[in-house]
């Protein structure tokens, strides 16, 4: 049992900084995100017409949330056993097969189970891309580390979608679930063959759940859990395009360009709000991320019309951008290098099986309560996310 998690900086050894491992996790990354939101976005048209109701729909993304969160504690004890590269590449493989399985099916419960088992080894993943992206540079380029990563993603996510208007009406989604699994097993080939590992801890003390609430942990994983919950009510839900769609009486096209313009600034500007977040301190930025796209929001619930609309959105998600770089930067700033997998995981693990919560919280406030209710909870776990970030401890 760790008396101070992870907070013990004793005897730590310095890691192996390898640049080169940014770019590789940037670059295979972004080719499996284009390739998948050719296809993502009409997932629930998909899986209506293999039979699957909208009741079974809504279960589907619940399940494929809460699947993106168990695992992460125990991905974070491996990848500090047996390294970083393993749980980037290892999983990224099984997302192949699983891809080739959604390609293959032709019935819902299949194409179902693929996709969650495909988050559930996603999230052993997930504590390593924090991890390695962070221990590959020195600690003054973290944030410019994270940055890339955005830029590099965000450039895919709104690619994605352009190619798959292209090619959906004529190929359908089948060939384009075929092509992503292509694009899963060249990143592994990439991941296994390019990454080098940092230096790990080998640290023979357990790490547990409850561990992530202990000490100077507890902040940052209230922090971390609250911030998740504004994404998921947020930028991660249904709520902005339902409010564009139902409220402000936009056309699906329109909601659809909303997002794809709001976008780009964000990813435009990607690094220079890496620079940002080294000028006023990760907790700060990420204070200010939180704060600046919650208020921006909360006005564009007020505005009528495309382009206001638009405009609002740009300037609400440019803030969110700057909260979560800053975000992945004040993770591995708290949690310092020994036993950083197995505590991220569990943070990880926490935060996202609460946060998963949020949506059906807001969805129940929007419909019995008032049509905002989802934002209004959002900017109720915003403060909340404010208030833990001023308890956390120096780094």
């Amino acid at each position: 049992m760790l008396s101070t998690p992870v907070g013990a900086r004793r005897r730590e050894a310095a890691p192996i900084h390898r640049p080169a491992n940014v770019v590789v996790l940037s670059m295979t990354t972004a080719l499996i995100v284009v390739a998948l939101y050719t296809w993502y976005p009409v997932l629930p048209v998909v899986l209506q017409h293999r039979g699957a109701s909208s009741f079974e729909v809504s279960m589907v993304y619940t399940l494929i949330s809460l699947a993106a969160a168990l695992l992460q504690l125990q991905g974070g004890i491996l990848a500090d056993r047996f390294g970083r590269r393993l749980l980037l590449a290892l999983p990224t493989f099984a997302a192949a097969v699983l891809y080739g399985v959604v390609w293959w099916s032709s019935n819902w419960p299949v194409l179902a189970i693929a996709l969650i088992v495909m988050n559930a080894t996603g999230a052993l993943q997930s504590p390593s891309f924090t991890a390695l992206t962070a221990e590959s540079v020195p600690p003054d380029r973290r944030a410019q580390a994270f940055s890339t990563f955005q830029f590099a993603t965000g450039l895919a996510t709104l690619a994605g979608p352009a190619i798959g208007a292209i090619l959906l009406p004529t190929l359908g989604a089948r060939p384009l679930m075929g092509l992503t699994a292509v694009a899963s097993l060249v990143a592994g080939t990439m991941r296994i063959t390019m990454l080098r590992d940092t230096q790990r801890s080998h640290s023979a003390q357990r790490f547990r759940i409850r561990d992530a609430f202990a000490g100077r942990l507890r902040p940052l994983t209230m922090a971390s859990t609250a911030f998740l919950a504004v994404a998921a009510l947020t930028v991660n839900g249904p709520f902005i395009a339902l409010y564009a769609h139902n409220e402000a009486h936009l056309a699906s096209s329109a909601v659809s360009l909303l997002f794809s313009v709001g976008w780009l600034p964000a990813v435009v500007l990607s690094f220079w709000l890496g620079r940002r977040i080294e000028a006023f301190g990760s907790a700060r930025a990420l204070a200010i991320g939180v704060a600046g796209h919650l208020a921006i929001l909360g006005v564009w619930l007020l505005l009528r019309g495309e382009l206001p609309m638009m405009l609002a959105l740009a300037a609400s998600f440019l803030f969110y951008q700057l909260a979560v770089i800053a975000w992945g930067t004040l993770r591995m700033e708290q949690v310092g290098q020994e036993n950083a997998g197995a505590a991220l995981g569990a943070i990880g693990t926490v935060a996202g099986m609460v946060s998963a919560v949020g949506p059906i919280l807001g969805g129940a406030i929007a419909s019995v309560v008032v049509p905002v209710g989802a934002f209004l909870l959002a900017g109720a776990v915003g403060v909340w996310t404010l208030l833990a970030l001023r308890r956390l401890p120096a780094a």
